[in-house]
């Protein structure tokens, strides 16, 4: 419950409320909070209790609340992200129950989730990779790649939920051509909207709503670069996903898929990752595997699927030479790059 009281914090700016009017020279009341944040004062105070009680923030004896220095950057910028997924998260709640038995429904859609799931999941990615892509992503795709980059290839990122994978390398190479598909409406919206939002506009950089298991036929050996950050798992069909991705390559083309780290054992993933197995696989749970349950013939991955699983579904799908590569600057994130012969 707390961390939902985090996430609400957030949503509704009292972090950076109480930042602006508080201090530990001079702590703020309830009601100053609630009028910097347009908020009513009583849910205020409660909201304050319980990062007070919980020592998110300081209270003092005369019920009056400050957030640390050292804490100030954490609590309004985006390292308070995974507590975003427990409200999100539990919206489908009583559908997900019916799901889990035995004669419910395959899975849960997108659109059980509403909008805000892609939102949510846009800060994640980019508080996790959006500062690392120029200067650690692109050089592990290959000593190369930066250089053809910057000449100008094509570029395709699948699953792009909100495009800032895309945007981020479309600012920086202005002569490749990059294009961002996803298989909802409501994801490709938000990327659009957010070129707006940052009040910038790309001329190399195109979002289509399509599904990664069927792109479009005038696309083979069209790509030299094609991405996926965090998708495959989350697709019912993920082999038909990868086959289409070597499809698209061009013969000599890459592709790099950042996914969940894992070893596709729960007892290993135990010993290896420690608590951090369990949130990922709570994660998985009401979210990865619901979405990626949701036909008749899904594989039901989950985010954890692990190594050994991705592995032989790159190979089913041509890919035979895979470099698994540690990326410590995306934490819990492992990269498979292959090269389409």
């Amino acid at each position: 419950m707390v961390s939902a009281c985090i996430a609400l914090g957030d949503e509704l700016q009292l972090f950076h409320a109480l930042a602006k009017v508080g201090s530990e020279e001079k702590p703020a009341s309830a009601a100053e909070v609630a009028q910097e944040s347009g908020c009513k004062e009583r849910y205020v105070k409660e909201w304050l209790a319980v990062m007070g009680t919980a020592d998110i923030i300081t209270v003092t004896e005369d019920e009056k609340f400050f957030i640390r220095k050292e804490h100030i950057e954490d609590l309004t910028g985006n390292a308070i992200m995974m507590n975003f997924f427990l409200p999100t998260s539990m919206r489908p709640y009583d559908k997900l129950c019916e799901v889990i038995k035995k004669n419910g429904p395959n899975g849960l859609d997108y659109s059980d989730y509403t909008i805000n799931v892609y939102k949510q999941i846009a800060k994640c990615s980019e508080a996790i990779h959006k500062k690392h892509m120029i200067p650690d992503f692109v050089p592990a795709l290959g000593s190369d790649i930066k250089r053809k980059l910057e000449e100008g290839i094509e570029v395709l990122d699948v699953g792009c939920g909100n495009g800032l994978h895309s945007s981020v390398l479309a600012k920086e190479f202005p002569k490749s051509n990059f294009i961002g598909i996803d298989y909802t409406e409501d994801a490709i919206s938000l990327a659009k909207e957010q070129r707006k939002i940052n009040g910038e506009k790309f001329d190399n950089l195109t979002f289509l709503q399509m599904n990664g298991a069927k792109m479009d036929a005038a696309w083979t050996n069209k790509f030299d670069l094609v991405i996926v950050f965090d998708a495959c798992h989350d697709q019912t069909r993920p082999d038909l996903c990868l086959k289409e991705i070597h499809r698209v390559l061009k013969p000599g083309g890459v592709f790099g898929m950042v996914e969940i780290d894992g070893t596709s054992n729960i007892y290993e993933d135990k010993k290896v990752f420690g608590e951090k197995a369990g949130l990922s696989y709570a994660i998985s749970l009401f979210n990865c595997l619901a979405v990626g349950s949701n036909s008749k013939d899904a594989f039901c991955l989950g985010s954890m699927w692990g190594k050994e699983r991705a592995k032989k579904l790159l190979h089913d799908a041509g890919f035979h030479n895979v470099d698994i590569i540690p990326t410590p600057y995306f934490e819990s994130n492992i990269l498979y790059l292959c090269r389409k012969e």
